[in-house]
């Protein structure tokens, strides 16, 4: 990097000016919400002598940085977020809200009274969601020191009560839909819990018969493979139950393609048209009501509570957080105080065993 830096000028999205820079530590910087190419250009000349003269080590006084609109900082905030792309839409379609409303503002003028009357008029399936979003690219400004506090915080935003999730009752179900398939993806992921986009590009060195275990290595996201998860939590090992494992083994293998659920010509399945044509029919077909190809997720969680798997555990297994896991599968432990009164009564019996013997 040259010791003298230029810096550049470009225009935003939303029609404003914007400059980069990199400061006196060489971290690249952006800052927008400039109304002409000259009010930016006269900052970029204050910041960069600001910078040089830091870097020579001069005392500089200690200047009030521009403060963004809502739009600008939502335009930087979306422009440096790290994360998949359907996430990002979604992000960027919530934040519309916000930015409808207060995007021309200034955001240390937003007040709590303006966020509680524009919360209040949320379509009230969203309203969480988008204040959420909110609430996030509020606390990057924040972090940069852009604002004191997140006065969106102060807003309450009760989650809604979330929809009773759909499962299937039995593994005999999961077989019924199978069969009607021609296919074992009912039994096998219904088993293994596994995300529509990490089981379509699952591949059969993947899969340990031996050790019954199935690796998650990749994931199938807007038309690409990429080879990590949503999440740290997403690479992961899962047990793969004796049923499962059987289930893929008693379909032969396509030996033109290394996928273990292939389309008809060998390639990556079409979630959508598989779902319209083979799923939906098939589920129709064994005579029992409609529900998605998630629902097979939701039972390996409802299968797996009953069999006594705590969720700290549950979260491991199926990649997520025990906080999401207790939102969408709290419900289904009405009786997990008696089973765990139970394991520690059975405990403390075996270590007052132990010791009297060792007496």
């Amino acid at each position: 990097m040259p010791s003298v830096q230029r810096g550049s000028v470009h225009k935003t999205p939303a029609g404003t000016w914007g400059v980069r820079y990199y400061d006196e530590t060489s971290i690249r910087r952006r800052q927008g919400g400039f109304a002409t190419r000259t009010e930016a250009l006269d900052f970029l000349a204050r910041k960069t002598d600001e910078v040089a003269k830091l870097r020579r080590g001069d005392v500089v006084a200690v200047r009030r940085r521009h403060i963004p609109t809502l739009v600008d900082l939502v335009d930087e905030y979306l422009s440096q977020h790290s994360a998949e792309a359907n996430t990002l839409r979604t992000l960027e379609e919530r934040l519309r809200y916000a930015t409808a409303t207060f995007g021309d503002l200034q955001i240390d003028r937003l007040t709590v009274t303006e966020i509680g009357s524009w919360r209040k008029r949320l379509p009230e399936g969203s309203a969480w969601g988008i204040t959420k979003a909110l609430r996030q690219v509020l606390h990057y400004a924040v972090r940069a020191k852009l604002l004191d506090e997140n006065l969106a915080c102060q807003v309450p935003n009760p989650e809604p009560k979330r929809r009773e999730v759909q499962v299937f009752a039995s593994v005999g179900e999961l077989a019924a839909v199978a069969e009607d398939l021609g296919s074992p993806i009912p039994v096998f992921v219904g088993l293994t819990g596994l995300r529509p986009e990490e089981w379509v590009p699952l591949e059969r060195r993947d899969v340990d018969h031996a050790g019954g275990v199935v690796h998650v290595r990749r994931v199938y996201t807007d038309g690409q493979v990429k080879t990590y998860g949503k999440s740290d939590r997403s690479l992961r090992a899962v047990p793969m139950p004796l049923r499962a494992s059987e289930s893929l083994q008693s379909v032969p293998p396509r030996i033109e393609t290394p996928l273990l659920f292939p389309a008809t010509r060998g390639g990556l399945l079409n979630l959508n048209t598989w779902r319209r044509r083979e799923w939906t029919p098939a589920v129709r077909g064994a005579g029992l009501q409609h529900r998605s190809p998630y629902a097979l997720r939701h039972t390996f969680a409802s299968f797996a509570i009953a069999a006594g798997i705590g969720l700290f555990e549950l979260s491991r297994l199926m990649g997520t957080s025990v906080e999401q896991i207790d939102r969408t599968y709290g419900h289904l432990l009405p009786d997990a105080l008696d089973r765990a009164r139970a394991a520690l009564d059975a405990f403390a019996v075996g270590r007052a065993v132990i010791r009297a013997e060792d007496g």
